[in-house]
């Protein structure tokens, strides 16, 4: 900048030196030579403590300027001195042109937040804008809590009946409620019709077969059979002379005794059998085959035996009833076919099949009456459509007995 003191600046000198652009002109003195540059005296405090401004000197007499010297190399950059006391401000000089825009600086940290200034008075509403298109329906909050129950209102009016609507669809039955308490007793009413009798039930399972009872007391003697046939008289033998009087001649022999009655009916059954096994066994079928039922213990008989083994050979035809009964088990879960055989052929009417699970004992049991003739064989046998182990528990597993009815 130009020196205050200096009041015209270079131009009211003569421009013996380019005073603009000169930097030897200074006032219209000419500068010296450029000294060397001294050395670098020791930093400072990076901050100085500022002193008071001394006064300001009187101003000495201008020398004449002298012939400018040769530059002198530049000395080595010597230490930097102490920074002296700051001079007073010197006059604005000229301004310079604009220098070139500078690079622009990195980004300094944010500073901390200042307190929040104190709130402007609202301004004035301004006008709606166009609604927005309608964002996407945000998740539903939770349910609050439920708002205590207002009063309740005033009863309104009874409005008149509306028409019947038609009858809606039965809702589902209701839980059925509490049972209450019983009213006294009414009168007995008049005995009502005898509804129609319900179909017979299925036959329960045969209970195990007890023990033989006692002998029943022995029944009425049956009719006596109808009088023998009277044998034929023996030829009258020829009449002799007639002698004195003789001794009584001794008895004639009896008369031949006709054929005996047939015998009356008896009183109960006039046939029966049965055979069980108390024997814990396992039967091991085959696949399509029938396994037939060990049973070797018999029961009291009449009128039939108990040949072949495990079965029941009736001696007489007629109506018998068949009673069978088993409990079993199976090693895999499986379809189980129990029949009654006759002369080796399933009777159908005592033909089971059940599916069994595992392990689980399964009753099987029945009653039949069916017609047979002399010499058909009674007995029970197992079958799968598969391979299976069958097993027959302690205590009476399986029983067969046969009555005949007629």
């Amino acid at each position: 900048m130009s020196d205050n003191r200096c009041n015209n600046g270079c131009g009211s000198f003569p421009r013996r030196c380019g005073c603009d652009n000169d930097p030897v002109c200074v006032c219209g003195a000419w500068r010296g030579p450029t000294g060397p540059t001294g050395p670098t005296g020791p930093r400072g405090l990076s901050v100085s403590i500022m002193g008071p401004t001394g006064p300001t000197g009187p101003i000495g007499p201008m020398g004449p300027a002298g012939a400018t010297g040769a530059t002198g190399a530049t000395g080595a950059t010597g230490a930097a001195g102490p920074i002296g006391p700051t001079g007073p401000i010197g006059p604005a000089g000229a301004t310079g042109a604009t220098g070139a825009t500078g690079a622009t600086g990195a980004v300094g940290p944010i500073g901390p937040t200042g307190p929040t200034g104190p709130a402007g008075a609202t301004g004035a509403t301004g006008a709606t804008g166009a609604a927005g298109a309608a964002g996407p329906i945000g998740p539903t909050g939770p349910t609050g809590p439920a708002g205590a129950t207002g009063a309740t209102g005033a009863t309104g009016a009874t409005g008149a009946a509306g028409p019947i609507g038609p009858t809606g669809p039965t809702g589902p039955a209701g839980a059925t409620g509490a049972a209450g308490a019983a009213g006294a007793a009414g009168p007995i009413g008049p005995t009502g019709p005898t509804g129609p009798a319900g179909a017979t039930g299925a036959a329960g399972a045969a209970g195990a077969e007890g023990p033989t009872g006692p002998t029943g007391p022995t029944g009425p003697a049956g009719a006596t059979g109808a009088a023998g046939v009277a044998g034929a008289v023996g030829p009258t033998g020829p009449t002799g002379p007639t002698g004195p009087a003789g001794a009584t001649g001794a008895a004639g022999a009896a008369g031949a005794i006709g054929p005996t009655g047939p015998t009356g009916p008896a009183n109960g059954l006039s046939a029966y059998g049965g055979v069980y096994s108390t024997v814990p066994q396992t039967l091991n079928l085959t696949i399509g085959g029938s396994t037939q039922i060990p049973m070797a213990t018999t029961m009291p008989a009449l009128d039939v035996t108990y040949t072949p083994a495990n079965s029941i050979t009736v001696t007489n035809a007629g109506t018998y009833s068949i009673d069978y009964n088993t409990i079993a088990s199976v090693a895999a879960g499986a379809g189980l076919t129990l029949a009654v055989r006759r002369n080796g052929t399933n009777i159908p009417s005592a033909t089971k099949t059940r599916t069994l699970a595992a392990g689980v004992e399964s009753p099987f049991a029945g009653s039949i009456i069916i017609n047979l003739t002399a010499g058909d064989v009674i007995d029970m046998a197992f079958s799968a459509l598969l391979a299976l182990g069958v097993t027959l528990g302690s205590g009476v597993n399986a029983s067969l007995t046969v009555k005949k009815l007629d």
